[in-house]
């Protein structure tokens, strides 16, 4: 195994993706990258407002503010003798993933799961859902959130 991307979003999930693909690499002498996807911005109705008919790209400002993140999970994995580099891509989050997924030629693809509920799922979706619906390479999901278990 040569390749391993690791889809990070700056959430909680991204140290655990960040963890696996440490782990993994160090074991098999693979590369890592860290990939992020800039995804398009949705317009939010405000009562009285016209909503612009399609997303729109996101701003200089969050680009850059996502690149400086993208290098901070770099530095931390590099320092610790991983062989990696990033890569931070704007577009639809699920269509880009496959589209460099497949560019890269990745042996393995590592991404996290929020346990989101199912209204939310209906209505927003699901993006480790879109990815493995049409994943041609192996996937590796790491549960993120899990909820916690009652005491009884």
């Amino acid at each position: 195994m040569k390749t391993i991307v690791a889809l990070v979003d700056f959430s909680d999930a991204s140290s655990k993706v960040l963890k696996y693909a440490h782990t993994l690499a160090s074991a098999l002498g693979s590369q890592v990258i860290l990939l992020h996807i800039v995804p398009p911005e949705i317009p939010v109705a405000i009562y009285g407002t016209e909503v612009p008919p399609v997303p729109i790209d996101p701003t200089p400002a969050r680009v850059q503010a996502n690149q400086a993140k993208l290098d901070e999970l770099l530095h931390s994995l590099t320092q610790q003798g991983v062989g990696a580099m990033s890569l931070q891509l704007k577009g639809p989050v699920a269509e880009t993933v496959h589209t460099e997924v497949s560019r890269l030629n990745a042996d393995l693809v590592i991404m996290g799961s929020h346990h989101h509920s199912a209204l939310y799922n209906l209505f927003i979706g699901s993006m480790t859902a879109d990815v493995l619906t049409r994943a041609s390479f192996p996937v590796l999901v790491v549960p993120c959130d899990i909820p916690k278990e009652e005491p009884q």
